[in-house]
């Protein structure tokens, strides 16, 4: 599950439907596991309580990494759990791969003691802020529709093409452009089409060339797909 922001809408699970899932994982005696994606980019209010901070059976494992907001590389993330699972998934990690280096880990362990990740989320939250109202203004003046509802958090927009939109071919075609998105397709289990939806990232686009990228891409989308 992925709570904060669904993938790929960037939806954010009510209070509600957490309270009836945790309610239904201990009538029917599963277990969850909580990726909470992108829970650090809340933009219009503060992050939602977790599941595994309203799990009151052991229900939930909550899983996350510290890649996407450090760097990519890094290959360090954190696990809370009920301790004989830890302890069983520490046995079964050993059989697939070694630990990332000691160094890496401590040095991880003291930015965030000192309180430097905390203050890197504020500094990307800042960051972050407009650039989805830019971003969902810009696509609604091209035609397009934002999806979803990312706009309150998360680092992507769930765009909608128009009907017949084959979202593999336009990001082909907008690749020609320098503007990359990511086809909605491989999210859908067989599609019966071409699927007009894609996904659309702001956190590695400065403020000031959004428009103009949102602008690209329009042109390749109306300008018939020439790849």
């Amino acid at each position: 599950m992925t709570p904060s922001h669904q993938v790929p809408t960037g939806v954010t699970m009510p209070m509600e439907r957490r309270r009836q899932l945790l309610a239904t994982a201990q009538e029917r005696d599963f277990l969850i596991v909580e990726d909470d994606y992108d829970f650090e980019m809340s933009f219009l209010h503060a992050p939602s309580p977790s599941l595994k901070s309203l799990d009151q059976t052991g229900r939930v494992i909550y899983v996350g990494s510290f890649s996407k907001a450090l760097f990519p590389g890094l290959r360090i993330g954190h696990l809370v759990a009920p301790a004989p699972f830890i302890a069983e998934a520490r046995r079964l990690r050993l059989l697939i791969l070694r630990h990332p280096p000691g160094h890496m880990q401590r040095t991880t362990a003291y930015f965030l003691a000192l309180g430097h990740y905390d203050q890197l989320v504020r500094d990307m939250r800042i960051a972050f802020a407009e650039r989805p109202t830019i971003a969902a203004r810009a696509i609604e003046r091209v035609g397009l529709e934002v999806s979803g509802a990312a706009t309150i958090g998360g680092t992507n927009l769930w765009v909608r093409g128009p009907d017949g939109l084959d979202a593999l071919r336009l990001a082909n075609a907008a690749r020609k452009s320098g503007v990359l998105i990511e086809p909605g397709t491989p999210f859908y289990d067989l599609p019966k089409g071409p699927v007009p939806f894609f996904r659309l990232a702001y956190s590695s686009i400065i403020t000031e060339r959004i428009e103009k990228d949102i602008s690209l891409l329009a042109d390749r989308l109306h300008g018939g797909l020439q790849e």
